[in-house]
């Protein structure tokens, strides 16, 4: 019963992994398409600074997407959850967010939550690649620290 539950497993984290780089795929075309929209409209070769911001912002969901398909491809190559690739997938998102905020459209507060999310993911990940800590799926923290 182990057997197919990991043959399953498989198989699911593999069609996870095929279908985020097909998607991938289409996003990097999507973004090679807008830049030749945007520097082929009249006037030619002039952005911006919102079709900037809009740029940036595609330059970083396909890289939050990439991070995602860094960790489900750890994943299936070491069956553990590395921690720090999920840290850095919401740190770009936080950062996304941040370099294309729109200051009349939020408040201070909303601002102030985004600055303590970043502060608190920020220092997550310090400790974290300080302490070097993988945790194993399936296992307790202190048991894979004691395998260490």
């Amino acid at each position: 019963m182990i057997k197919i539950i990991k043959y399953l497993e498989r198989f699911l984290i593999g069609g996870i992994l095929t279908v985020m780089s097909v998607i991938l795929i289409l996003a990097f075309i999507d973004i090679v398409l807008t830049i030749k929209d945007e520097i082929l409209a009249t006037p030619m070769f002039n952005i911006d600074a919102n079709e900037l911001m809009n740029l940036f912002s595609l330059f970083l969901v396909l890289l939050i997407g990439l991070e995602l398909l860094e960790t489900v491809k750890a994943y299936l190559k070491d069956d553990i959850v590395h921690v720090e690739f999920i840290i850095l997938v919401a740190i770009i998102a936080i950062a996304r967010k941040v370099i294309v905020w729109d200051f009349n459209k939020y408040s201070t507060h909303e601002l102030l939550s985004l600055a303590a999310m970043m502060m608190v993911l920020g220092v997550t990940y310090f400790l974290i690649k300080k302490a070097d800590i993988k945790l194993k799926t399936g296992s307790s923290p202190s048991k894979k620290i004691k395998d260490n």
